[in-house]
Order: C-alpha cells, then structure tokens, then sequence
C-alpha cells in the first residue's frame, strides 16, 4: 500500500522543489500540498494522510503548532518537521509537540527519502548533529523525573542507553542480541513509563536524570 503524503510550507518554490525531489517513489506519494499550518491542520483532519511534512516558520500557524494540533485531529498521522533552523530549541519544542521527525532543508535527497521511510514504518529519526547537541545541553541542567526512571528495568536501562546513542530498533538487537520486536516493546514500554512522546524525549530524560551520560563524540 502506498503510504500518503501531505507537504506543507509557505514558500511556493521551496514546496515545489521537496515535493519534486520526494516524487516518483513506489511506496509512498504526495497526495496534498499547502501553505500555512492552519490548512495543513484541516487537510489532516479531512485527509488523515500517512505523514504530514511541514516546515516550522509559516503564517497563521507555524508549525510546531500544527504539530500539536495534528496529532489531535488526526493522531494516526506521523509528522516530521523538515526546516532550514538548525535550532536546539525548535529541535527540543518540536519533540515535546510530537514530531517524530526533524531533518534539515540541505539534507541530501538520499537522506530524506530514508528518513522519510524510517518515520513512515513508526520509527523517530531527527537530525544526528542537532541531537547530539541537545543530549549535551541536556546533561547540564537539573536531574528530573527520576522516580519514573527508577522503574525500568535492568534491560530497559540497557536499551535506553543505545536510544541515546542514536541507534535503530534494529541496531540495537544487533548490538543486544535479541530480535527487533523485543526491541520494540522495550521502548513502548521506556515511554509509557517516561510518560515521554517518544524515543529521543525520553533519551532527553534520562540524561537530564543522570540515568544515561552522553558519549565523548556527542560533547564534542
């Protein structure tokens, strides 16, 4: 089945570049386009496309609050921000509205077709670089939430930590030795006990509580 897709940016020339260079795909395809975050907030109510691709500075509504309001009125709709603000802070906001992607505008056209497909089969990639710095930033503020970190599990610490080093589901079965779908369930259940939005909220987490310290690369 191919999966559908809704772009949503102001910039008439930068909405047609993206979608020319995410067309021509077997699996999935560009179903709408729009120009601010209120249409793309009524498009995914109406529509409930697969995936909605929106970039952060727009009129009426930017999108971290078509984020929000998204994943209200169309929750079985992924959203990813594709934008040219290399910002910890739009990074961080765009997590906790509930992205479950964020990739840069001079991304390759290779990377953003994998991170589209990444997103579209439930996995949560954001930009490495700009993750990294966040883990970082993270470290140095106070420890939080550490009474829910201290439920999980030996094997749920485990998998956490290789969360926070930026692998996949299945990098960490490769790396634990047990399958992808255990994996999986590992992490719904690190969320749901984090209350986080997903996989690099809670990574977030548990380095601000301390659980999990950022690697010598990531602090460079």
């Amino acid at each position: 089945m191919t999966a559908s897709i809704l772009v949503a940016d102001d910039h008439d020339i930068a909405r047609a570049g993206l979608i020319a260079m995410i067309g021509g795909e077997d699996d999935f395809h560009v179903a709408w386009d729009v120009r601010d975050g209120v249409e793309a907030v009524e498009a995914c109510r109406l529509h409930k496309p697969d995936l909605a691709l929106l970039d952060i500075r727009m009129p009426r509504l930017d999108g971290l609050a078509a984020t929000r309001e998204i994943r209200r009125v169309s929750p079985g709709t992924r959203v990813m921000i594709i934008t040219m603000h290399d910002s910890l802070d739009y990074l961080e906001a765009a997590i906790e509205a509930g992205a479950t992607g964020y990739l840069l505008k001079d991304a390759s056209r290779e990377d953003i077709l994998r991170t589209i497909r990444r997103v579209l089969q439930g996995d949560a990639f954001f930009d490495g670089p700009l993750v990294a710095k966040l883990l970082r930033r993270a470290a140095t503020k106070p420890q939080t939430n550490s009474s829910a970190l201290e439920t999980l599990t030996s094997r749920e610490r485990e998998v956490l930590s290789k969360v926070a080093e930026g692998l996949t589901n299945k990098e960490i079965a490769r790396t634990l030795k047990i399958s992808p779908g255990t994996v999986k369930i590992h992490v719904e259940r690190i969320i749901g006990k984090l209350d986080a939005g997903d996989r690099t909220q809670a990574a977030v987490m548990a380095v601000r509580g301390g659980l999990v310290e950022t690697s010598k690369e990531q602090q460079q």
